[in-house]
């Protein structure tokens, strides 16, 4: 069994959901941590048998679960974050002892404090859903109550089943235009391909194997290759040729300017969300 640096942490995911199951499974299965060392809480227990299969603890008693608990992962809505901690913050010396994860988008470390009136230790995070099969990437930022020994240990410990960056949290709104809204982004994309493809008489099922791979090609070209952008799609652009046709619809049509558009559109929701906390 492979093991993060250091010896194990006891976590506790507050939250039984996506999330929750991803982060928490994809953990015990990647045998990066031992199941008896996670516990899954939550109010109600109907989703608690996925995590009983793998060994995972399940709890519907917040202050037994929190007992021994040394990172606490808010696996929960934003709206449902302010309940949370002050629920944490009234069982005695709970959140000066455990570092809080939250994986709430826009939920700002400020506001976290606030709730409760003081500071401790979080770490705020933004996931994007492909992590649900162990392909996802972790935008993490910690305030100053988190030790560098303990964040590294976070890092390292979800870089088993995620691409892990570090961010400053000035930048954890806009990066949620570019990795945690975006798979919606491509999925769009996909959709409207497969709905061209049938104006033009090729069925979805036909299509939609050839799509996807040509994506995962595409995406393996800009890894593998080491040419820029803009010359892998000069490569595929012969003069007055098909693609060049193609491509100078989506310039007529502002493509570009219509992404940017939509990621500044995404940001500015997340800002309102933040100042509406």
């Amino acid at each position: 069994m492979s093991r993060v640096a250091g010896k194990y942490k006891k976590l506790l995911f507050i939250g039984s959901g996506k999330i929750a199951s991803a982060v928490a499974c994809g953990l015990v299965n990647t045998k990066t941590m031992p199941a008896e060392y996670i516990t899954v809480y939550n109010r109600n227990d109907n989703k608690f048998p996925a995590f009983k299969k793998l060994g995972i603890n399940t709890s519907l008693c917040l202050e037994t679960a929190v007992s021994e608990a040394e990172y606490i992962f808010l696996a929960v809505k934003p709206n449902v974050v302010g309940s949370v901690l002050k629920q944490l913050a009234d069982i005695p010396g709970v959140l000066h002892r455990c570092i809080v994860v939250s994986f709430a988008a826009a939920v700002t470390m400020d506001y976290m404090e606030q709730v409760v009136g003081y500071s401790f230790p979080i770490i705020r995070t933004m996931p994007s859903t492909p992590i649900l099969i162990g392909e996802g990437v972790l935008a993490v930022t910690p305030n100053a109550q988190v030790n560098q020994k303990d964040f590294q240990f976070f890092c390292q410990l979800m870089s088993s089943i995620a691409y892990v960056t570090s961010i400053e949290e000035e930048l954890m709104n806009p990066i949620i235009s570019v990795q945690g809204s975006s798979p919606a982004y491509v999925y769009l994309f996909v959709k409207a391909m497969l709905d061209a493809a049938e104006e033009q008489g090729i069925d979805k099922k036909t299509a939609l194997p050839l799509i996807l791979k040509t994506i995962k090609g595409s995406v393996s070209m800009i890894e593998k290759s080491g040419d820029e952008i803009e010359t892998l799609i000069c490569n595929v652009a012969s003069p007055n040729g098909t693609t060049l046709a193609a491509l100078n619809s989506f310039e007529k049509d502002d493509f570009c300017g219509a992404v940017s558009r939509a990621m500044s559109a995404c940001t500015k929701r997340a800002d309102e969300i933040s100042s509406e906390m």
